[in-house]
């Protein structure tokens, strides 16, 4: 592919940039596989607009009295020039009275026409864009329910970037169409249908002369649309690659500026955006020789009616002379009619046709299905004590790599489990198992005796809390964030549960308690902050099941040990389950179990396991040095 010669950008680095991009991109192989567009995908569009089928009726109504009315331009026009020339030719003489009058009169009907079609416009685009406006809200809105229940390992494996621009620009390409395509398609069908009829009406030669171009027009676009349709969909992956590389990049910031990738990724930036650029240049460079050609293709049709016309006129070929001065003038008019939407419809075209382009990826969105979903003898959970088993899991994000191996386990109600290992060893996978992010590819999790694949999510996670060292802040007040949990929840008890966990003070510090803005991600907020405010939220949903993952390594030791303090009281008759970096938090364990590569190698209480001798005591003792785990 040739590269663009960008002043930001070398052609050398452009190059391997490029290459890079390439080749990090052709793995995503739902990404790469283009294909044409065809009449299902069309239908599928036509069903989301099938639930106000009777707006659109009465849009398209309307607007086709509309355009009846303002295609009699023309034939008034005729009427005008036919009056004059009658009383100013040759042939049937009339007064200068009466033609007087009747121009009058052809002008009042012509306004008359023309106010109502102006009238008409205005409720046409109010019903149409009403109409349009609802299906968009109902797509979004699918879209976005979609998202809340898919499984985390679609989140794990599908860029921000991709999943930010089926929600935006792939859902805005719809715009157009859902809210003028159906007119569109109707006024240029309509339109063609009346010029042509009319043409015919005043006079079949005239017709006849520029009929031949009609099939040319056919060719033309019938070797345009074939062409563009695969190119509008190569320029919506460049442009989805661009906004996926600048989401990633800006979401990433701290590590960007402190390992100084600004210049690396500003070329790997740039070699997208030439990628792009020559997409949208190449789809250009086809614009550019179509529209041309439907622009000679209308100026060959006027030459042709106005020289047969004058022809006509010179040989007295119509029967009524003093008519056909207007023939030829409407005729070339009518001529204007017919080629206008054809000429138009190579703007509607490339609309259409990015348009099916954003659709095939918004549907392939939606016909995602969770890996982890209710099945169909799904039942609610009910209340719970909180014994949690595994029995044999193995499991992996990949099934043909598993992260964990014939993984078995009990930890009755109420105890602290403490899962203690080496990073990557498997131990925030046991919890994502817990919380049913995931479920295994063989074996089971039961909560109570009851296997976590048939009871519902809802049911299941109402009773579970989850801590992690980065926890989640919406953009809001401390209030808000809290009361996430149970959105029900009143003042009061969000006052009261952070008494309970012991951070009420540190809250009520800050600029304006519990009315504090936390910014965006909660950048306002210290890391320590940040923890205590999760750490108020999940104690506030009351749950049966806890889960902290490492959510204590971020946060200093003042602030651990007031937190400490209020988790006993707290957690007494919960079960917990902690991947601890910290040597209290292990020390306070019921059951220790020590996870290496996927597999349980050691269990019991630190006492036990420190006798043991085993892999245990020697991380005891990194602990006892460090004060951490790795």
């Amino acid at each position: 592919m040739r590269l663009l010669r960008l002043p930001f950008l070398r052609k050398k680095d452009a190059t391997k940039a490029a290459a890079a991009a390439a080749a990090e991109l052709e793995s995503e192989d739902e990404e790469q596989k283009y294909k044409p567009i065809e009449w299902p995908l069309m239908k599928r569009v036509a069903l989301d607009l099938w639930p106000y089928r009777w707006k659109y009726a009465l849009g398209l109504t309307l607007g086709v009295v509309m355009l009846v009315l303002e295609m009699q331009g023309p034939r008034f026009m005729q009427q005008v020039i036919d009056r004059v020339t009658a009383f100013s030719g040759g042939g049937v003489r009339v007064t200068p009275e009466r033609a007087g009058w009747d121009v009058v009169w052809i002008v009042v009907y012509w306004a008359a026409a023309v106010g109502g079609a102006l009238v008409l416009q205005r409720f046409v685009i109010l019903i149409m864009t009403g109409a349009g406006e609802q299906v968009q809200f109902d797509l979004r809105r699918r879209l976005f329910a979609h998202l809340q229940r898919l499984s985390m390992s679609y989140y794990d494996k599908t860029k921000l970037g991709r999943i930010i621009s089926r929600c935006t620009s792939d859902v805005n390409s719809l715009r157009e169409i859902n809210v003028w395509g159906v007119w569109q398609v109707v006024a240029i069908v309509q339109q063609v249908a009346i010029a042509a009829a009319m043409l015919v009406w005043t006079d079949w030669r005239i017709f006849l002369s520029v009929a031949w171009l009609a099939p040319v027009l056919y060719a033309a676009h019938h070797v345009y649309r074939k062409k563009v349709a695969h190119m509008w969909q190569v320029q919506r992956e460049g442009f989805t690659r661009v906004s996926t590389n600048l989401a990633e990049n800006i979401t990433g910031m701290r590590v960007v500026m402190a390992f100084n990738r600004q210049e690396p990724n500003l070329s790997k930036f740039n070699a997208l955006q030439v990628a792009n650029t020559e997409n949208n240049v190449a789809t250009a460079h086809v614009n550019g020789l179509y529209q041309p050609l439907l622009s000679l293709i209308q100026f060959v049709g006027r030459v042709i009616i106005l020289t047969f016309g004058a022809y006509l006129l010179v040989r007295g070929q119509w029967a009524d002379q003093d008519k056909g001065i207007g023939a030829v003038v409407a005729a070339y008019l009518y001529w204007d009619w017919f080629m206008n939407p054809i000429l138009n419809f190579g703007n509607f075209s490339n609309q259409l046709m990015m348009a099916m382009a954003g659709a095939e990826r918004v549907f392939a969105l939606l016909d995602t299905q969770p890996d982890v979903q209710d099945a169909a003898d799904a039942t609610p959970l009910p209340r719970i004590v909180g014994g949690v088993t595994f029995e044999g899991v193995t499991f992996g994000y990949d099934p043909a790599r598993p992260v964990l191996h014939d993984v078995s386990f009990e930890a009755r109600a109420g105890q602290m489990v403490a899962l203690v290992g080496h990073t990557g060893s498997g131990k925030s996978s046991i919890i994502s198992l817990i919380a049913r992010f995931y479920q295994p590819q063989a074996g089971r999790v039961l909560v109570d005796g009851h296997d976590v694949r048939h009871v519902t999510g809802e049911s299941l996670h109402r009773q579970m809390g989850l801590v992690l060292q980065v926890n989640y802040l919406f953009t809001g007040t401390v209030m808000e964030n809290i009361r996430y949990a149970r959105p029900e929840a009143t003042d009061a008890e969000v006052v009261g549960a952070a008494q309970d966990i012991g951070s009420y003070d540190a809250i009520m510090s800050l600029a304006d308690g519990f009315q504090t803005e936390v910014g965006e991600r909660g950048a306002s907020m210290s890391l320590g902050q940040r923890q205590l405010i999760c750490f108020t939220r999940a104690f506030l949903a009351d749950p049966r099941i806890f889960m902290l993952d490492e959510a204590t390594s971020a946060v200093d030791t003042g602030t651990e040990m007031m937190v400490q303090r209020s988790l006993e009281r707290l957690l007494a008759g919960r079960t917990t389950f902690v991947v601890a970096h910290r040597l209290s938090t292990i020390l306070r364990a019921d059951q220790i179990l020590v996870v290496d590569q996927g597999r349980i190698i050691e269990r019991g209480t630190h006492r036990e396991l420190v006798e043991l001798g085993g892999r245990y005591a020697h991380l005891y003792e990194q602990f006892a040095q460090h004060g951490v785990a790795e």
